[in-house]
């Protein structure tokens, strides 16, 4: 079976099931998580020397910083992802280019709202159980998913049909 029998396919899946379509965003979501769990590893390992923080650091500049460029560079991943696999959008113009920008910035905007939750979850439980904060930001991110998902299909790529 080839790439486009296999999408064909999923079409007719994701017409008769529409919550299939959702899936798409979870994938690219999952890929996206998934680097931004790769610089926060290697960040940790860089800061601290180990994937472990002690328990004061839950207020460190250091940290703080570490996940959001974390979250920046995963959630930058998430939406060419996204651009790829979940949004049917033509090909690109050079007013496209301005139009993606501008939905990249508002991807950037909408997710960092659900990051914010995620760095909230992430310290709350480093703080009251010193859980690692790779495990806070993968439970975060299962708590803050639902919300980022909804408002992104609906501002960020309005407009756009949903594969």
């Amino acid at each position: 079976m080839t790439a486009t029998g296999v999408e064909k396919d999923v079409t007719k899946l994701e017409n008769k099931y529409p919550v299939i379509r959702t899936f798409r965003f979870a994938v690219a979501g999952a890929l996206g998580f998934g680097v931004t769990e790769v610089v926060l590893t290697l960040g940790l390992l860089l800061l601290y020397g180990r994937l472990s923080v002690p328990h004061a650091s839950f207020s460190s500049l250091e940290l703080l910083s570490l996940d959001v460029l974390s979250l920046v560079i995963g959630v930058s991943a998430s939406f060419f992802v996204n651009e790829r696999i979940t949004i049917n959008i033509q090909k690109m113009s050079a007013k496209d280019s301005v139009n993606r920008l501008r939905r990249f910035v508002k991807f950037q905007a909408v997710s960092g709202v659900g990051n914010t939750g995620i760095v909230i979850v992430q310290l709350l439980l480093l703080t009251s159980m010193a859980i690692s904060p790779l495990v806070g930001t993968v439970v975060g991110a299962v708590v803050t998913y639902p919300i980022v998902y909804f408002i992104s299909i609906k501002y960020v790529w309005k407009g756009h049909q949903v594969k």
